[in-house]
């Protein structure tokens, strides 16, 4: 054993406990007489974690591995709810219509679970994480000043998954004024569910009377809600970037604040940034679109 064999040294330490255990692996792959070895046996030892009480994702066991049937099924199994949600949307939709025209007294919301149709409230609390997340990725805070041309970049690349997005223009009138949070960000289309009854569009025409005369005068479509499927192409969408709230330092002997000025705080309108979201140029996947470099186009077949 020379001094060019040090390295070695030091990587069978790593294996082996016994120094003597080591010197003789060496000496038996460079003697000169008896059996040589070309290549060093390195054993796998596990050492003990220290359990400090920390959950951490690189202490968790390689043993657990997700197998590979469930993550291909992932995909498939979001298809088929969709597809099962919208076939029931299709139903239940029909179902009111008979109702209505037949003016018989109905209730929705048994029916809508009875076809377990997704409910707008039920995923508000996705929309908040993404507004966490975009003010995350944007920078936004106190110190730093509003730069678009920092911020677009970096929008493009994001993921829209539980954005709250409105249809601004398209060239189907139907879905103008729809809005809803966004469940999947497919290639070619967004999947939304949307809130029920008045708050079913951005901007709808006010509807007087009770609560029987509300049901006669909607739409069927509207009553329900659920998911809803806009296509990118030719269709503008708008989207709002809250701004955090900036929380002034509280000084001795300061007045305190009453409770009706409280309230007056907290009615007042939140900061947002708007921003509009040409679908046309978006018919990317998302996964795709974080790699991507987008360029300057003619904006004359946006609709």
């Amino acid at each position: 054993m020379t001094s060019t064999n040090e390295l070695e040294k030091r990587l069978l330490t790593r294996c082996y406990d016994s120094n003597e255990e080591i010197l003789n692996i060496l000496s038996t792959r460079y003697s000169s007489e008896g059996e040589q070895k070309p290549t060093i046996l390195f054993k796998h030892v596990k050492k003990p974690i220290k359990n400090d009480n920390r959950k951490s994702i690189l202490l968790t066991s390689t043993d657990d591995k997700i197998p590979s049937n469930r993550k291909q099924s992932t995909r498939t199994e979001l298809k088929q709810y969709i597809n099962t949600t919208i076939s029931n949307q299709r139903k239940l939709i029909k179902k009111v219509r008979g109702y209505k025209r037949t003016k018989q007294p109905f209730s929705v919301e048994p029916m809508i679970n009875q076809y377990n149709i997704p409910k707008f409230e039920d995923f508000v609390a996705m929309n908040d994480m993404w507004q966490t997340y975009i003010q995350d990725l944007l920078g936004l805070n106190e110190t730093k000043s509003l730069n678009s041309s920092v911020m677009l970049p970096k929008l493009v690349n994001a993921d829209f998954n539980g954005c709250l997005l409105t249809v601004l223009q398209s060239r189907n009138n139907e879905v103008v004024g729809a809005r809803g949070i966004v469940v999947w960000d497919c290639q070619h289309s967004f999947i939304m569910v949307v809130p029920r009854g008045l708050d079913y569009k951005e901007w709808t025409s006010s509807v007087d009377g009770n609560n029987a005369e509300i049901l006669q005068k909607l739409d069927p479509a509207a009553l329900i809600g659920g998911l809803k499927v806009i296509p990118k192409q030719y269709t503008l969408f708008g989207f709002d970037v809250v701004l955090p709230r900036k929380q002034g330092d509280s000084k001795d002997g300061e007045m305190e604040v009453e409770s009706d000025e409280i309230k007056q705080e907290e009615d007042q309108d939140i900061e947002s940034i708007g921003f509009t979201l040409i679908g046309s140029r978006f018919e990317i996947r998302s996964v795709e679109r974080s790699a991507k470099k987008f360029k300057n186009h003619a904006v004359d077949d946006l609709l």
